[in-house]
């Protein structure tokens, strides 16, 4: 009898217990649950309970030691092992957490019609770039039900990352009709057709998103995108400079307005936006070679050069900073250095066209013409369609005298109606003799 009455007793408690934590009563829900674990300490459930009482009040530390409890005891425990995904999850330990909720699956795949657990599932696989993954598990949601905005959101950015705009658009599309006025879904969906390259319906949800939410600092960014994209510079410029006003600590915001300067021809401004993304990450490579080519344009030499050995020193392995070193000694007349420069980036990029001809300009300059027509030659190997390169390789088969060769290139670029042409024609009529 009194063993009959102890099961009734803790059959009660536990409803009493499950009836508070349905009611977020959590802490007076654990008291009784701590209590009862006491008398039934081989019980999986109370366990369970309890661990989700304390998930619930954020001690997931100690809600962990629950499940692991409650797992030791009943390993197949479907829930157990679905609710601890959801602590690994909270405690940032994602790998843990997706092998944790696939596991529940394989044992109870009743859940996987669990509109819940699915989009539980899609989000622990897309924190782990589980992609493929998480596209499938937000899919189902939508067909569970068709009016979940975050399955629908999820699906778009699982697809992005794929690099599948098309279906990433159409996610997207679809959750801006159920809530057209969610500025972060307005702008993802601008995002995805920059990404499709269709800059002005990129524009329309954009510019709704910053509407929607004026400090939504990534729309403005696309937003100069999209307008960069038109050609519109002076859009893009006014809205980088705004951007940069609602955070002038981005490093990305800089270095975007350099380029807009840049294709503006405002070199000394690109300089200015460049030095100060440079103050607030000087390790970043890709600034130095921004900057060396910005003071190129403006022939300040000795900072161009500076800078292309900074970009070389943080990036050892970039083909494109040799070439802007390479072409800042050239301008020094540092030959001898400039052609090692450009034969270091060949070696880590040998399709590198500037590199390849750059050294056909040198060695044409210093009149080692055979040198020359071999780098030219390797060069239109990478880019045939280069009408400079034609005009110089017209000049070397002339100083070599090979003049059908050099009125081939000559008819080529008449027939093209390139201003070339006239400076190849007049150094081929003039009285000089091939070498």
């Amino acid at each position: 009898m009194e063993n009959f009455l102890t099961t009734i007793n803790i059959k009660w408690w536990l409803f009493v217990a499950t009836r508070k934590r349905r009611r977020g009563n959590y802490l007076e829900a654990l008291e009784i649950l701590q209590k009862t674990a006491t008398a039934r300490p081989d019980s999986a459930l109370v366990s369970v309970l309890a661990a989700s009482c304390l998930a619930k009040l954020n001690r997931h530390g100690e809600a962990l030691d629950f499940y692991e409890k409650a797992l030791q005891r009943a390993p197949d425990y479907g829930d157990a092992h679905a609710h601890l995904s959801l602590t690994y999850h909270a405690l940032g330990r994602n790998q843990e957490a997706l092998d944790s909720l696939n596991r529940a699956f394989r044992i109870k795949p009743r859940l996987m019609h669990s509109e819940s657990w699915l989009y539980e599932l899609g989000l622990m696989a897309g924190d782990c770039n589980q992609w493929e993954q998480a596209v499938a598990a937000f899919q189902k949601v939508t067909e569970i039900n068709k009016k979940n905005v975050n399955a629908w959101h999820g699906v778009g950015r699982a697809a992005a990352n794929l690099g599948r705009f098309p279906e990433a658009a159409s996610a997207f599309e679809r959750a801006v009709q159920l809530m057209p006025n969610n500025a972060a879904l307005q702008s993802w969906l601008g995002a995805v057709y920059l990404r499709m390259e269709r800059p002005k319906d990129a524009l329309v949800h954009l510019q709704q998103s910053v509407k929607l939410r004026p400090n939504e600092l990534q729309a403005y960014w696309n937003i100069c995108r999209a307008h960069g994209a038109l050609g519109n510079l002076d859009q893009a410029l006014a809205w980088g400079l705004d951007a940069v006003k609602l955070d002038p600590g981005s490093i990305y915001g800089h270095h975007f307005l350099a380029y807009v300067y840049t294709e503006l021809g405002r070199h000394k401004d690109a300089v200015d936006a460049i030095q100060t993304a440079i103050r607030l990450d000087p390790s970043d490579g890709e600034l130095h070679c921004q900057l060396a080519s910005s003071n190129l344009h403006l022939e300040n030499l000795p900072d161009a050069l500076d800078a292309a050995y900074e970009a070389v020193r943080l990036l050892p392995n970039s083909a494109q900073a040799y070439v802007l070193l390479g072409y800042a000694l050239r301008q020094r007349n540092n030959y001898a250095e400039a052609i090692t420069a450009y034969i270091k980036s060949l070696e880590l990029d040998p399709a590198q066209f500037d590199a390849r001809a750059n050294l056909g300009e040198i060695y044409l300059q210093q009149q080692k013409y055979e040198d020359a027509l071999q780098a030219f030659l390797a060069a239109r190997s990478v880019n045939p369609d280069d009408l400079e390169l034609r005009a110089f390789l017209g000049e070397v088969y002339f100083r070599l005298g090979r003049r059908e060769d050099a009125l081939i290139e000559l008819r080529g670029l008449t027939e093209l109606h390139s201003p070339l042409a006239d400076g190849l024609a007049k150094l081929m009529n003039s009285d000089s003799s091939a070498t």
